[in-house]
């Protein structure tokens, strides 16, 4: 296999029930998904300790306990694989509420190896929001552990050669601050949503636009359609010219979102794409 990333985000809400954590959907990832992250948690969630979910945003039908286990049985199974818990995303916006020590706890006491930062304010974004809610997370989960920035697909234009780069969003060059911050070094990887910015997007030339303002892992994203917004469809071809840019500027790897999600009709499938990157990527046996 190949030192190269490919990021696999788990919906908790679609997850089937089952009592069985070696049945349990998330226990039987593919293993050249070899990051996972776990979607999502609240940034403000409250959590007693334990195996409770109570509090913390995640929709698991099954018990904690069978996911704690899920996870463990994941990991034994796939031992290079890495699984995160994402926090944020679109539903849960109160980062300003920040509960960092929750956030640790859920992923000590699940087996998590780290924390995936979804920020997403809703319009008010703020650097120095942004950089507390790396700086926290880090002290609260000191590396080993790994802390991961779900990034815009823009968040690295606005500037330099890529100050007219298309298209103009209000998510253009918000990226900026914190990789310039004394925070970015607490960052072990981007996960770029190369996805939801319509047909003039050109996810190539954003990834040659993070790889100038930060040096360490990026991963470049691609989205089963249909996309939120700007109505871009990915086809297997796109995601193929995608993953021989990775190889080719030297790039940490790939992301899907999400691995579950369920896509229009005509297009391509989660696992078509999934394994296209994998076949791409030579991340081993793509059954």
């Amino acid at each position: 296999t190949s030192e190269k990333t490919f990021v696999g985000y788990f919906e908790s809400w679609s997850a089937p029930w089952s009592d069985d954590p070696q049945c349990l959907q998330l226990a039987n990832i593919a293993p050249y998904v070899n990051m996972v992250i776990v979607s999502f948690m609240q940034p403000d969630a409250t959590y007693p300790g334990g195996d409770t979910m109570l509090g913390t945003g995640l929709e698991f039908s099954s018990d904690p306990s069978v996911v704690k286990k899920a996870i463990a049985v994941l990991k034994q199974r796939n031992p290079q694989t890495r699984v995160l818990i994402g926090v944020g995303g679109a539903a849960y916006s109160k980062f300003g509420d920040l509960n960092p020590g929750a956030v640790a706890g859920v992923v000590k006491n699940f087996g998590f190896d780290g924390v995936d930062i979804n920020y997403d304010p809703h319009g008010r974004w703020s650097d120095d929001e942004y950089r507390h809610i790396v700086r926290a997370i880090r002290q609260a989960l000191p590396r080993p552990y790994l802390v991961t920035v779900a990034a815009k697909s823009v968040g690295a234009y606005g500037e330099g050669e890529w100050a007219n780069a298309q298209p103009s969003t209000p998510w253009t060059g918000v990226l900026l601050g914190l990789l310039r911050s004394p925070e970015a070094e607490m960052i072990d990887q981007l996960n770029v949503m190369s996805y939801d910015a319509g047909t003039s997007y050109n996810p190539v030339e954003a990834m040659t636009a993070y790889q100038h303002i930060f040096k360490g892992n990026i991963v470049m994203g691609v989205s089963v359609a249909p996309e939120i917004w700007g109505g871009h469809v990915c086809t297997l071809a796109e995601v193929e010219r995608l993953a021989q840019a990775v190889i080719d500027q030297n790039a940490a790897g790939m992301m899907l979102w999400s691995l579950q999600k369920r896509e229009l009709p005509g297009t391509p499938t989660a696992q078509q794409i999934a394994q296209k990157i994998c076949e791409k990527l030579s991340l081993g046996d793509c059954s």
